[in-house]
């Protein structure tokens, strides 16, 4: 199952489709780029104020690890360090900028996939902003298969 938040610029008076081209999906977790790529993933990302302080924060660490007599290890450990940051704190840091640019969080939505968490939240959004009831999908733990959101737990049998 995978996470994703849902991010919205504020909306003036547009079309339900303009306003659904500006919604932005940012995964929950680990990402394995901002791990494997650090500095440039925080790049290709826009992510420059960031950019620049994990600059700053290597270079001061790697001073205070060569005042500790670290000066060989020094690379590798502020390396590992700084890759295992982004790769934990990476989306975050791209949910804090949203939330800079003046992005409001709308929801969380669990999916099998990208594809499959938009179609969920289109599906109750649009429903929402219409004005009439949202009816999302619920996973079916024992099946699962998604069930109506009027079914009361897992199992079927019990809805009213």
């Amino acid at each position: 199952m995978i996470i994703y938040t849902v991010h919205e610029p504020q909306h003036t008076a547009e079309s339900i489709e303009a306003r659904a081209d500006s919604v932005v999906f940012v995964k929950e977790g680990f990402t394995i780029w901002g791990f494997l790529l650090g500095p440039i993933w925080l790049l290709i990302n826009r992510l420059w104020l960031e950019f620049i302080v994990a600059i700053i924060a290597a270079a001061a660490l790697g001073a205070g690890l060569a005042e500790l007599g670290l000066r060989e290890q020094a690379p590798g450990i502020i390396d590992i360090l700084f890759a295992l940051i982004i790769g934990f704190e990476g989306n975050d840091l791209i949910r804090w900028r949203l939330h800079r640019k003046g992005y409001a969080f709308l929801a969380s939505v669990a999916g099998r996939s990208l594809e499959d968490c938009e179609h969920r939240f289109f599906n109750a959004w649009v429903a929402h902003v219409r004005g009439g009831p949202a009816a999302i999908p619920v996973m079916d733990l024992k099946s699962g298969g998604w069930r109506s959101p009027n079914t009361i737990g897992t199992w079927p049998e019990a809805a009213a």
